[in-house]
């Protein structure tokens, strides 16, 4: 396991740079904390707009997928 420092564009267009910690799997990917909610799996919208509480990004694991 291989953890090192990247800046990944978010947002919508990808317009806004944000520092993150990489976990490079090989082969290209590499393993983020989910950055909707912070890799807590909850998601981060109120509970009566969004009963369910599962983070629509991440699906509720606390992590995403990224090309690095």
């Amino acid at each position: 396991m291989r953890m090192e420092r990247m800046t990944a564009f978010v947002g919508v267009d990808s317009e806004a740079p944000l520092d993150v910690q990489v976990e490079r799997l090989g082969a290209g990917a590499g393993k983020v904390r989910c950055f909707e909610c912070d890799g807590t799996g909850v998601s981060p919208l109120p509970s009566e707009l969004f009963p369910a509480r599962v983070c629509i990004e991440c699906k509720g694991t606390g992590f995403m997928l990224v090309s690095v």
